[in-house]
């Protein structure tokens, strides 16, 4: 009877455990199942040579609220002549460009007037004396930065000198990501193996945040492996990162403040050849304007929206834009009004302009995101050379622009998802 009474006590005991375990495993359950339900979404991976050989109009003009036009003027000083534009940056304030052939930053409002020579070229204190590699405006904390290929010099938005970060490291492409964080991406040509990176993220102090340099394909021994020019690199304002796409294989990469993560896949199927020639850095055939064949496709330049990823991309002897929708993962593809031959074409500033997608109002478009806004430059003898050479339509804005004027900036507005 005893051993009944203690049987039956421990028999309460387990039952009770046994529907707290129960109740565990069921929490368990569900927190697994929101768990789920929040994690990331699977790699977007898109088909990107299907869109292109099936090209149709690209849908920006669903993505633009409204368009401002910028003519950069000429006054009596001739500082305010510029021969073409390099590099630029754009706030809400002003709009600061460095001139092809002269080395300085020149400053104007945001209505084009001009102010003044902001930052000189020379050795004096505060100078830029380098190779200007690029050029961002942080509106927010009043800073203008320079890069050069190892060096980055920061002012005041005024032009007042604030300090030179130098580096060990040699840069192609730079742009702060974050507080004291910046992405870079390495000088073509020097093989991973001899100490050189592919991607890094860097402290202001040059400690490594983050390094990638496997871009590795059979095709290519690991002693050759590096960059060549077949790169494509965009700064995203929106994500505070950089947009990386190496020929070599089809992963676009976002370089953030800590990591550098897969943002999508483009399924090329480029030929051998191309990869080769985008992953061996000891093959320097892209310098003498040999590419790989027109089948392939090499993207040359991006810029993202809050919806779509666009890419301008080199193929079939022509250039097209393509867009990827970020949820759906549609593609689009259009082809580029070309005003000539695909070699002829370094005569116009191509980096900036006007060989992009003619989905709104049926002008040619391309940029860079700066803000909420696409900006957009073109110069006075790129205009001329579509409007002489292609059928677009020119907005009433641009038409009094004439050979002797100086480049002009297009602002879209863009809408919020």
């Amino acid at each position: 009877e005893t051993i009944l009474i203690i049987y039956a006590e421990y028999k309460n005991i387990l039952d009770h455990l046994l529907m707290k375990l129960f109740k565990y495993f069921c929490l368990l359950s569900f927190m697994a199942s929101c768990s789920s339900e929040q994690t990331p979404q699977e790699l977007l991976s898109v088909d990107l040579r299907s869109g292109m050989d099936h090209p149709s109009m690209l849908a920006l003009q669903d993505e633009i609220e409204s368009v401002e036009y910028i003519p950069l003027e000429t006054t009596a000083d001739p500082a305010s002549l510029l021969d073409g534009v390099s590099e630029y940056a754009v706030t809400s304030n002003y709009i600061y460009v460095s001139p092809v052939k002269e080395q300085r930053i020149v400053q104007f409002d945001r209505k084009g007037q001009f102010v003044k020579t902001l930052i000189p070229f020379g050795q004096g204190p505060g100078e830029f004396s380098d190779f200007l590699m690029g050029m961002q405006a942080d509106e927010k904390n009043n800073r203008l930065y320079l890069f050069s290929s190892n060096k980055i010099m920061v002012y005041t938005l005024d032009g007042e000198f604030i300090q030179s970060l130098n580096h060990d490291y040699t840069i192609v492409y730079q742009r702060m990501v974050g507080q004291d964080r910046f992405a870079s991406v390495a000088f073509p040509y020097v093989p991973f193996e001899s100490g050189s990176y592919g991607l890094g993220v860097f402290s202001d102090k040059a400690d490594t945040i983050a390094m990638k340099n496997d871009f590795s394909s059979p095709l290519v021994s690991h002693e050759k492996a590096g960059f060549t020019i077949a790169l494509a690199t965009a700064y995203s304002d929106m994500e505070e990162s950089v947009l990386f796409k190496t020929g070599s294989n089809d992963t676009v990469f976002r370089v953030t403040a800590d990591d550098i993560l897969p943002a999508c896949v483009l399924r090329t199927g480029n030929s051998d050849k191309e990869v080769i020639r985008s992953l061996d850095a000891t093959d320097f055939s892209s310098l003498k304007r040999k590419f790989g064949e027109d089948y392939d496709i090499f993207v040359s330049d991006m810029f993202e929206t809050p919806s779509n990823y666009y890419f301008r991309c080199r193929y079939n002897a022509g250039y097209y834009v393509a867009s990827v929708h970020k949820k759906t993962g549609q593609v689009l593809a259009e082809k580029c009004a070309q005003p000539g031959d695909i070699r002829a074409l370094g005569d116009a500033n191509l980096l900036y302009g006007m060989l992009g997608t003619k989905s709104y109002q049926d002008f040619p478009v391309w940029g860079r995101t700066q803000g909420d806004c696409l900006v957009q430059l073109l110069t006075a003898y790129e205009l001329h050379l579509y409007k002489e050479k292609c059928n677009i339509t020119v907005p009433p804005e641009l038409k009094e622009v004439n050979d002797d004027s100086n480049p002009v900036f297009i602002v879209y507005k863009l809408r919020r998802v």
